[in-house]
């Protein structure tokens, strides 16, 4: 597992900062393997005083879709934001 990241503990970020303000980038032997380092690295991960998006790709990293690599440019906005016929 890897973080890039400039911020650092007291950082002030400015008000009209870009949202990428780290990124985690994990390997593994397979795809499987690494979203279980994917997964594990998010859940272990804490970041305090502003919010993250770290629930929203925990939630990504359930959907079977993804897990299989099923997913297309579109998958957020119309498979896990729009409520399901039924729902």
């Amino acid at each position: 597992m890897r973080v890039d990241s400039h911020v650092y503990t007291g950082y002030e970020i400015p008000p009209f900062y870009d949202s990428l303000i780290g990124k985690v980038i994990v390997w593994g032997t397979d795809r499987d393997h690494a979203l279980r380092r994917l997964h594990r690295a998010l859940s272990e991960c804490a970041v305090t005083g502003i919010p993250t998006t770290i629930d929203f790709h925990l939630q990504l990293l359930e959907r079977p879709e993804f897990q299989a690599g099923d997913v297309h440019t579109k998958f957020v906005e119309q498979d896990m934001l729009q409520p399901k016929p039924g729902a």
